[in-house]
C-alpha cells in the first residue's frame, strides 16, 4: 500500500567514487552495471578521504596522488580543478609540478590554475573555509551548465545518473589547521599566560564544527576533499595506582596511537581513512641499488629515491576495513601506480607471471620479456604492458577482496586462452581503459573493465564498442 511507503525522497542510488589506480580501487569499490551491460568499478576516491601517519611516511605525496589521478580522469572530458590549503606553509610548487607531470604531460596545471595552492599566511583557517564554501555554492548555482552524465544506472535501470563535474581539494594538514581567533589569542598572550588557556578548546570546537558541516556541503557540490593529519602517541596521565586504559578510537589503530588535533568527528565523517607507515627504501640486496631501476645500466647504488610504503585502511564506508596495501613511491616522481601493481602480483605468488625468477612475462601479454631491471622502463614505454599489469592486478584483487560468482573465477592463463578462442584480439582488448569518466561511452579510448573480461569469457557480455 502506498500509504505505508516513506514520504521522503531517496538519495542517489550510487555514490560515485573515482578510480585512481595503484591498488586503491578494488578494495574500496563495488561493480555496478552501465547502460550497455558493462561492469563499472565504483571505487577509489570517495567524497571525503583522510590520510594519517607520522612524519616522513609520504602522507602528502599519497594525498596529491589521490587528487591528481582522479582529476586527470575527469579532465579527459571537461575542465576540472584542485585546490590545496597548506596549513604548514612548507609546500613548494616546483615539487608539485614534478608530481603532476605523471598525469598532465602536456599541460602545466599550476600555471593554468587548474591546481591552486594557497596557505595559512594568506588565509587563516576560518577565512579559507568561507572562500571554500563560496566556491561550492557557486558550483551548485551553476549546476545547469556543469551537469554531466555519470556511467552508473539510476534506480529505473535505464537512465544514467547525472551530476556536477567533480572538483578536488586538499587540506594539508588538518592537524595544523588554525583559525583567526586562535592566532589573535596567541598574539595577545605570551607563552604561559593564562589568557591562552582555552586556545586548544576553541580550536577543537572550530574543527569539530567544520567536520560536521563538510559532508553536507561537499556532497551536493561533487567536491572530493582529501585531508592529511599527523599521528602520534596518546599520553595517559596517571590518576591513581591503576593505569588508565587507553581510549581506542578505531579497531585497526594501534593502542596509544592518536591522530593529533582533529577531534572525534574526523573518524565518523570520512569515506576512507588510510594510515601510511613503514616507509623503507626499496633496495636490492645483491646490487645495493634500487630494486626497480629506471635504467637497466644504472642501478643507482645507494639511492633512497624508490620506497615501499604500507597503507592500512582504518575505516571504510564502501569496502573492507583493516586491509593493507604496499605502494611503490619515488621521492622525485610520487606514487608509481603500475609499478605498484606489478610489485603486488609479484608478491602474490607471481600471479599472472610466467617464466622464472630472472626472466618472465605477463600471461596476458606474453610477447614482451621482462626482468627486474627492465620492468620500470618498459612500463613507461609500452602502454599495452601497463594495461596488462593493471588488469592482472585487479583480477588478483577481485579474488582477494570480493565475493563473485564462482563460475567467473579462472586463472590468468584460462582468461587469456578462452577469450582468444572466442575470436577476440588481445592487442585490441589491451588498448582500452579500465577507469570510468563523465560521458563514459563517448570517450576516445574504449572502456573495458576487468569484470567485463571475466563475463566475456563466459559469453555473458560483449563490448558495446567492438564491432
Amino acid at each position: 500500500m502506498s500509504l505505508l511507503k516513506p514520504n521522503v525522497e531517496p538519495t542517489m542510488s550510487v555514490k560515485p567514487m573515482i578510480n585512481i589506480g595503484a591498488l586503491f580501487d578494488v578494495p574500496t569499490g563495488k561493480y555496478e552495471f552501465g547502460k550497455y551491460g558493462e561492469s563499472i568499478l565504483n571505487g577509489g576516491l570517495g567524497i571525503l578521504t583522510g590520510i594519517v601517519g607520522i612524519g616522513n611516511n609520504f602522507k602528502s605525496t599519497i594525498a596529491h596522488y589521490h587528487g591528481l589521478s582522479a582529476m586527470s580522469k575527469i579532465m579527459t572530458v571537461t575542465e576540472s580543478s584542485m585546490s590545496t590549503y597548506d596549513t604548514e606553509c612548507n609546500i613548494h610548487e616546483g615539487r608539485l609540478r614534478d608530481l603532476a607531470r605523471m598525469f598532465f604531460k602536456d599541460q602545466d596545471i599550476i600555471d593554468t590554475q587548474n591546481w591552486v595552492i594557497t596557505d595559512s599566511t594568506i588565509y587563516p583557517g576560518n577565512k579559507w573555509y568561507e572562500k571554500f564554501k563560496e566556491f561550492l555554492d557557486t558550483k551548485i548555482q551553476h549546476k545547469k551548465e556543469l551537469t554531466f552524465e555519470y556511467p552508473f544506472l539510476d534506480r529505473d535501470g535505464k537512465n544514467c545518473l547525472k551530476g556536477l563535474v567533480p572538483t578536488f581539494g586538499e587540506i594539508d594538514s588538518l592537524t595544523e589547521f588554525t583559525t583567526e581567533d586562535v592566532l589573535k589569542m596567541q598574539d595577545d598572550n605570551e607563552i604561559g599566560d593564562s589568557g591562552a588557556n582555552t586556545l586548544h578548546m576553541r580550536l577543537a570546537l572550530a574543527k569539530t564544527r567544520m567536520l560536521m558541516e563538510l559532508p553536507h556541503r561537499i556532497t551536493p557540490a561533487f567536491h572530493y576533499l582529501i585531508c592529511t593529519a599527523h599521528l602520534g602517541k596518546e599520553v595517559q596521565m596517571a590518576t591513581g595506582p591503576i593505569p588508565t586504559p587507553s581510549n581506542k578510537k578505531l579497531t585497526y589503530l594501534k593502542n596509544n596511537d592518536k591522530v593529533k588535533g582533529v577531534g572525534d568527528k574526523f573518524f565518523f565523517s570520512l569515506s576512507n581513512l588510510w594510515h601510511s607507515y613503514n616507509a623503507t627504501p626499496l633496495i636490492n640486496q645483491s646490487t645495493k641499488g634500487e630494486e626497480y631501476p629506471l635504467f637497466r645500466d644504472d642501478p643507482r647504488v645507494g639511492s633512497t629515491d624508490l620506497n615501499v610504503v604500507t597503507v592500512r585502511q582504518l575505516r571504510s564506508k564502501s569496502g573492507r576495513t583493516g586491509i593493507t596495501l604496499e605502494l611503490i613511491i619515488s621521492q622525485s616522481e610520487g606514487v608509481l601506480p603500475t609499478l605498484t601493481e606489478f610489485h603486488y602480483i609479484k608478491n602474490m605468488n607471481r600471479f599472472g607471471l610466467d617464466g622464472n625468477n630472472t626472466n618472465y612475462h605477463l600471461t596476458l601479454y606474453p610477447d614482451v620479456n621482462l626482468t627486474r631491471t627492465t620492468i620500470r622502463s618498459k612500463i613507461n614505454e609500452d602502454p599495452l604492458l601497463a594495461r596488462a599489469i593493471n588488469i592482472t592486478s585487479e583480477l588478483c584483487q577481485i579474488y582477494q577482496f570480493m565475493n563473485i560468482d564462482k563460475d567467473l573465477v579462472c586463472t590468468p592463463q584460462e582468461l587469456y586462452d578462452d577469450i582468444k578462442k572466442l575470436g577476440y584480439d588481445w592487442n585490441v582488448l589491451l588498448n582500452t581503459r579500465g577507469w570510468w569518466t563523465l560521458n563514459n561511452d563517448k570517450h576516445e579510448i574504449p572502456f573495458l573493465s576487468t569484470m567485463d573480461l571475466l563475463r566475456m569469457r563466459k559469453e555473458l557480455y560483449k563490448p558495446y564498442w567492438l564491432k
